[in-house]
């Protein structure tokens, strides 16, 4: 589909320095935000029971691939461990 959308000069110009930052034609840059903004806008219309149903299926593949870690596996995300070797 295609659309046209009048933009002011001011709109437009801040739109091709976006999509010229971004790598993108200005095409491809308004299509992704677009993209992007039905997308958030349908994750907010997700009910609770969606998200819950989301999350569990969610948690029951992470519990999945426990199997694959050795049993004495574990994370050191302590705040030493993240900042060591800083200078501190």
């Amino acid at each position: 589909m295609s659309l046209t959308i009048p933009f002011t000069p001011e709109v437009e110009a801040r739109l091709r320095e976006r999509a010229a930052a971004s790598g993108k034609d200005v095409g491809t840059f308004v299509r992704e935000v677009v993209e992007e903004k039905l997308e958030l806008a349908g994750a907010a219309e997700r009910s609770n029971g969606q998200w819950a149903a989301e999350f569990d299926a969610w948690m029951k593949e992470v519990a999945s691939r426990a199997s694959a870690y050795p049993t004495d596996f574990a994370v050191d995300d302590s705040r030493e461990s993240i900042y060591e070797g800083r200078g501190e």
